[in-house]
């Protein structure tokens, strides 16, 4: 296997196990091996690590006589069949193979390197990939992972398709990354301003990139994005003289665009058609003729309604962040006056009067504040208060996970857990996810009672993962008690 680079993970912290170092892909090697082509492969096993797995998808005429373009794919959940779905349309169009990690995830970091090391010299071994068109995608801290790689394995990658979040930490865009970047978001995706906002440092750097929104929360883009995506990366192949001129597929793709805002120009949408313009220029310059895109820019750039969308999503993205902020310095407030509660006696001013005075009753604003976030994501109207709300709460629940599964499972700080799973069942209380996890802590902390109550409630509110149940060693002081042999039945019988 030849090593093209081996490197340090810089964004990661001292002493954390990713510190260790990874690989870049090696190039493609001998023996083949016929795998079923056209379909979903959910697991193939790494020959040189058997502990290691990937999701994989050939295109349908996939023939090992010549070199195809190759897109590695990380879920934040080990999940490698997600990424290989969602690109396989994509795949079968453009003549990709698609592969999957079916273990690196979020925590630890050190999964998502190991995953690189073991499946890009396999997939080399097994297939005859094109080095100079090797991409990478992820959602989440996936697409961290996805970033990552790029800008520190020395070129071994032309492209990322990141979804629902940019840059890890330590790593800012610079003139040395030589790869293109398709950034994805959910117009309801918490990380939203991040991704948008990616848009100037990656043009200072003269990075190519595109900034793509769409209808949706914190999640996997669906295919029809990651068609979007892939078609994108072949013009920039194009330009990148990695890929062979093609007047056809370019005339196709210049159609295709031009007909996409012309359309949205119809429906009234000036916003959207004015981005939709913006990106053919940026796209097709060096490519194609671009004036009457050019012009289509300037005139909507200069129009009230574009100015107007423009300031609102500016300002939904300040709110966001001054909602945040807020909820955070409430919630650091009621617990430092839980804390003084347990000394001495409580305030004895808790009137309505005094709600909004600091210091006073932060319990009270916390559920207010809750309470409205949840009303307005409720509503029925796609406004740019509905989309902050949803934003907001889908960003603290995250937070709140990710620090109460590390409590829980890395440091096993059960009262910690505890405490932090109790705030997530406040923000989402029709969820089953926050009730189970503090059934889990409080079962590891010894409190029998109220794990098999919050195991009960989160039976009640559709958790169905029995497995995840069965399979919990915290749960096993429970498993002869009558109650808990009634929850995990109702649960049974449900399915």
């Amino acid at each position: 296997m030849i090593i093209l680079a081996v490197l340090t993970l810089l964004f990661f912290s001292s002493n954390d196990s990713a510190s260790r170092n990874f690989e870049a892909p090696a190039a493609a090697q001998s023996p083949k091996e016929e795998i079923a082509k056209g379909v979903v492969v959910e697991k193939v096993v790494c020959r040189a690590d058997p502990a290691q797995s990937y999701a994989l998808y050939l295109p349908s005429n996939y023939d090992p006589s010549r070199k195809w373009p190759i897109l590695y794919g990380f879920d934040p959940g080990a999940r490698g069949r997600i990424p290989v779905t969602q690109f396989k349309d994509a795949a079968e169009k453009y003549g990709w193979i698609v592969v999957g990690s079916n273990n690196s995830r979020n925590q630890p970091s050190q999964s998502s390197v190991d995953a690189w090391n073991a499946i890009t010299p396999d997939v080399a071994e097994r297939f005859n990939v094109d080095e100079r068109r090797a991409y990478a995608t992820g959602f989440s801290g996936g697409a961290r992972m996805a970033l990552f790689f790029a800008a520190r394995c020395n070129n071994c990658l032309a492209g990322v398709i990141a979804g629902g979040a940019g840059f890890p930490t330590a790593i800012v865009p610079d003139a040395s990354m030589h790869f293109s970047i398709f950034a994805v978001a959910g117009y309801e995706d918490f990380n939203f301003p991040e991704i948008t906002t990616l848009d100037d440092p990656l043009t200072k750097a003269g990075i190519a990139h595109r900034i793509y929104t769409f209808e949706g929360r914190h999640e996997w883009f669906p295919p029809v994005v990651a068609n979007e995506a892939v078609g994108w990366m072949e013009l920039q192949a194009i330009k990148a003289g990695r890929r062979a001129r093609n007047e056809e597929f370019i005339e196709a793709a210049w159609q295709n665009g031009l007909s996409k805002a012309r359309s949205l120009e119809t429906a009234k949408q000036p916003y959207e058609a004015f981005l939709a313009y913006q990106s053919l220029v940026d796209t097709f310059s060096g490519l194609h003729n671009v004036s009457d895109a050019e012009q289509k820019v300037n005139d909507y750039k200069n129009s009230r309604e574009v100015k107007d969308a423009i300031r609102d999503v500016q300002q939904q993205i300040t709110r966001q962040r001054d909602l945040e902020k807020q909820f955070w310095m409430l919630v650091a407030e009621r617990d430092r006056n839980n804390r003084a509660e347990s000394r001495e006696a409580f305030s004895q001013n808790n009137s309505a009067d005094n709600r909004n005075e600091p210091g006073v009753d932060a319990s009270v604003r916390l559920s207010g504040m809750l309470a409205n976030w949840r009303k307005e994501s409720d509503s029925a109207d796609d406004n740019g208060k509905r989309r902050v709300a949803r934003r907001v709460l889908s960003g603290v629940s995250v937070a709140l996970y990710e620090r109460g599964i590390e409590l829980l499972e890395t440091r096993k700080n059960f009262a910690e857990a505890i405490k932090t799973f109790r705030l997530a069942t406040e923000v989402n209380p029709e969820r089953a996810g926050p009730f189970y996890y503090l059934a889990w802590a409080y079962s590891a902390n010894g409190d029998k009672k109220r794990a098999l109550e919050n195991l009960r409630t989160a039976a009640g509110k559709g958790f169905s993962d029995i497995s995840a149940i069965s399979e919990n060693k915290a749960f096993d002081s429970l498993r002869s008690d009558p109650q808990f042999q009634s929850i995990v039945q109702a649960i049974r019988d449900k399915k």
